[in-house]
């Protein structure tokens, strides 16, 4: 577009637009790679797979709720005071208090039933690492239009914050940067895909991938220049345009080389 790369003074160039205009004209791509990723996941989770609810189908021998009592078609309403609705909230609760005792309360026909337990630990024998459970297998629910919309839902919003939380890790130094994966990883990864599951899933992964890392406020990407505008915004006036694209050319220079750092990395590890 005429004015984005260079200022123009042109009648309905970019540079002429107000800075809301150019903000929405600068983010509409990384959008539409989001919003693309985020309904072909939904797609996908809501088509191919199942909901499964709060209720108890069978206890699992030799684990903490074959110790209390648990039983068939008990519903696993709170964990430590915090809602329990369905498999995916079990999870994410038990992941994060990571091993700690728990409140569980359990429904049993119109009995709500209390319990202080400590989940229990199962540790795996090739990475030493442990995951705590309570010992229980949920019940699936029925195949019903609506069901499989709410699994979709809950799928997608769990997807979508686990792309954001891998970014958290990366700028807090949880992950480092030589873990991640570019065009030659990604195009290994792709490669062996198997069944169009798979294959759609990658799809919907890289697209939304995309579109939040263009949004960070990195010079060269688009929320570096979505950054510049509402610097501009402040300052009632834009950067001088040498300073801008000196700006630009140093965010441009440390993505190239980072992307080079990570394709080596990418053909460490296929060879």
């Amino acid at each position: 577009m005429e004015g984005e790369e260079e200022r123009s003074e042109s009648t309905g160039s970019f540079s002429k637009a107000s800075i809301p205009k150019r903000i929405a004209i600068v983010a509409a791509g990384a959008i539409v790679n989001i919003v693309f990723g985020l309904v072909v996941y939904f797609i996908l989770m809501s088509t191919t797979s199942t909901y499964i609810t709060n209720k108890v189908d069978s206890i699992i021998d030799g684990y903490v709720a074959q110790e209390i009592g648990l039983k068939q078609n008990d519903e696993i309403i709170e964990l430590n005071g915090k809602k329990v609705k369905n498999k995916y909230d079990l999870n994410k609760i038990m992941k994060k208090f990571n091993g700690e005792k728990i409140e569980l309360k359990v429904k049993r026909n119109e009995e709500v039933l209390e319990y202080n337990v400590k989940p229990t630990e199962i540790k795996d024998e090739n990475t030493g690492i442990s995951a705590y459970y309570l010992g229980v297998n949920l019940k699936r629910s029925e195949s019903k239009f609506i069901n499989y919309i709410i699994y979709g839902g809950i799928e997608t919003k769990e997807f979508a914050f686990s792309i954001v939380d891998n970014l958290k890790m990366l700028f807090t130094g949880q992950v480092g940067v030589d873990q991640m994966m570019g065009p030659v990883g990604i195009s290994e990864v792709v490669a062996k895909t198997s069944g169009l599951k798979e294959f759609i899933y990658m799809l919907a992964l890289i697209s939304l991938s995309l579109g939040v890392t263009n949004l960070l406020p990195i010079p060269a990407l688009d929320g570096g220049k979505i950054l510049i505008l509402i610097v501009e915004a402040i300052r009632r006036k834009p950067l001088n345009e040498k300073a801008e694209i000196n700006i630009q050319l140093i965010g441009f220079s440390i993505l190239i080389a980072l992307s080079l750092y990570i394709t080596y990395n990418d053909i460490l590890r296929i060879f």
